[in-house]
């Protein structure tokens, strides 16, 4: 009794055991096939993968992703990112998007981050103009144009010539100076338009260029109007002041109050001095004093 007792209690612990074992993998299996029918494979980023850089195989691989989850332009094939060129900068262990790589054909280095209709235009700069070194790729600036004006007589003039202009790349090159020495030059490889990039070369041949960085993502276009001198110093006092070298703050003109006394000029000191010296009254105000160490000439002004 107790043998077959036995033997029926150890069946049922065996067929009990048998029966969960079923029913956990029935379970696992139902749960991995409602979690594959919601994930699906996508392009991982294995490294970090530089703008301008063609992918390879070594650079990416497969892995699964929540389809809820998965961000619009998500690659699934590898053969969809392999020898294509990477626009911006892809970090390690993120997906790769359609939009982070141009387009199909596309050459490595600036020939493949260049958008479509743009142009890659470089330019000299040095460390004040380049902001110390803060324009990096992927920022935004100002050109400003520092250039004397097509006019004859006209001074040198300052104007915001192109606004939000994106950054490609910063890097160095060798120029041959004036006196034939080579030297190294900073420059700034801008994408702008074609009309653009012929302003731009011209206003680097004709002057001196600086660039001001600006936020990424202000869209507003100013009007500048340019700046003179005159602007700058803003200041017409202080200018005839600066002609005339006084500093009562009258704008050079003459203080008020009686005229000087008139005093004798010898205006023909080669004459010999047998001879009775030639003597003209001038006025004080239309003559000037020349200092020459312990001699003194003064020396009248003609109009």
């Amino acid at each position: 009794m107790n043998r077959r007792f036995l033997l029926a209690l150890a069946g049922a612990i065996f067929f009990g055991l048998l029966a969960i074992m079923a029913a956990k993998n029935y379970l696992s299996a139902r749960v991995n096939k409602e979690i594959a029918q919601t994930e699906t494979n996508v392009v991982i980023a294995k490294t970090e993968i530089q703008r301008g850089t063609k992918i390879g195989p070594e650079h990416i691989v497969i892995e699964r992703y929540p389809k809820r989850l998965l961000p619009e332009g998500a690659m699934a094939r590898k053969d969809e990112v392999i020898g294509r060129v990477a626009f911006i900068d892809v970090p390690a262990k993120t997906l790769i998007l359609d939009k982070q790589l141009a387009g199909l054909g596309a050459q490595p280095g600036l020939s493949g981050i260049t958008t479509p209709g743009m142009r890659s235009v470089s330019v000299r700069v040095d460390e004040s103009s380049g902001v110390a070194g803060f324009v990096a790729p992927e920022t935004y600036v100002d050109v400003i144009a520092i250039m004397q004006p097509q006019l004859d007589g006209a001074k040198q003039v300052s104007k915001v010539i192109l606004q939000k202009v994106k950054v490609l790349a910063g890097g160095q090159k060798m120029e041959t100076k004036s006196d034939g020495k080579a030297a190294l030059v900073n420059t700034v490889t801008l994408e702008v338009t074609p009309a653009q990039a012929e302003k731009l070369k011209l206003a680097e041949s004709e002057g001196r260029l600086q660039l001001s960085i600006r936020n990424g993502i202000d869209q507003i276009i100013e009007k500048t109007p340019g700046a003179t001198k005159r602007d700058v110093l803003n200041d017409i006092a202080l200018e005839n002041r600066a002609r005339e070298g006084t500093r009562d703050g009258s704008g050079g003109s003459p203080r008020a109050g009686p005229a000087p006394p008139p005093i004798t000029l010898n205006v023909n000191p080669n004459q010999p001095a047998t001879t009775t010296p030639t003597v003209r009254i001038i006025s004080r105000e239309k003559s000037i004093e020349l200092i020459e160490g312990p001699k003194r000439t003064r020396v009248e002004m003609v109009p």
